[in-house]
């Protein structure tokens, strides 16, 4: 068994992630600084260690007694982006390359977790891993920085696979956060009875990936060794959109779910789709899990918690 490093542990992905490794046996110490994850849905099990990614001196010592590090701590609001544009920048972009030096000093494997907003705006096609990138987002371009900061210490014997979720939903994702998603957003919604709303014509589209399916990937990419980075999409390769998406909660959550137009958003991205084919070619990774029943068990869990 072997011990790992998390950092932004505390966080949605970060909590799947640690409890997945902690069921294997291994052993997870969690670094966050608890500014939006929450430490009581941590396991028991991890050992917390409340600090900055933004310290690389402390991030080096623990990535020294780990024998791997999976970097998720970042800030991806983007009303939090935008409120603090240095902090994030030094959160995000910094705070990769603080993990890339860590990882690069231990001689321990790194993953990375970067995001499909690297892609931008890149029509309705699947997007591949060698798709150029032009991000139209403040969060996108410093994820772009980190990948960068991850590729150039390839030269230094690192071996790290960076990982671009796209859309990343299931149970524990809270739908009052500033980095909630659209699905707990609409089950929120639709399990409160109010209207959920569909911004302009609701064709807009997503690749949606199930938390348990990206969890997955991320374990199957520590166990890569060699020296060199990968980059790999964390995806499905199916697009939904937003208007399906919400009538299919509707139907899930029952009663007399009411879909409203919103106001049309400029400037955003149209499609968002990533090509699955590179992921199982190296990890023999596919997603699993359809929308529909990832859908039906984070509706039972919102659910659940809306009575707890």
């Amino acid at each position: 068994m072997a011990g790992y490093l998390v950092t932004g542990g505390c966080g949605f992905i970060g909590r799947h992630l640690t409890a997945a490794l902690l069921e294997c046996g291994h052993s997870v110490t969690v670094l966050d600084d608890l500014s939006s994850g929450n430490p009581a849905s941590l396991p028991p099990a991890a050992r917390l260690e409340k600090g900055c990614v933004t310290d690389l001196d402390r991030l080096a010592e623990l990535a020294e007694a780990t024998d791997g590090v999976f970097h998720l701590a970042a800030i991806a609001s983007i009303a939090a982006v935008e409120a603090n544009r240095d902090r994030a920048h030094a959160v995000n972009a910094g705070g990769a390359a603080n993990a890339v030096a860590a990882a690069t000093r231990s001689h321990v494997p790194l993953v990375l977790i970067s995001s499909a907003a690297v892609y931008g705006d890149t029509g309705p096609g699947a997007v591949s891993e060698t798709h150029p990138c032009a991000p139209l987002s403040a969060y996108g371009a410093d994820k772009l920085e980190g990948e960068r900061h991850a590729l150039d210490a390839a030269a230094s014997g690192l071996s790290a696979t960076i990982v671009r979720p796209f859309n990343v939903y299931g149970p524990g994702q809270d739908a009052g956060s500033p980095y909630a998603g659209v699905i707990s957003r609409f089950i929120a919604a639709a399990l409160a009875g109010t209207p959920l709303r569909v911004d302009g014509d609701g064709s807009q589209s997503r690749d949606f990936i199930f938390i348990d399916d990206l969890i997955r990937l991320l374990s199957a990419a520590m166990e890569r060794r060699q020296p060199g980075v990968l980059v790999v999409n964390g995806c499905t390769g199916t697009a939904t959109s937003v208007a399906a998406l919400a009538q299919e909660i509707g139907r899930i959550c029952g009663g007399d779910i009411r879909i409203e137009p919103g106001p049309g958003k400029s400037g955003g991205v149209q499609c968002s789709l990533g090509n699955p084919d590179r992921a199982e070619d190296l990890f023999g990774f596919r997603a699993e899990i359809p929308l529909q029943d990832g859908l039906q068990r984070t509706v039972a869990w919102q659910r659940g918690s809306a009575f707890q």
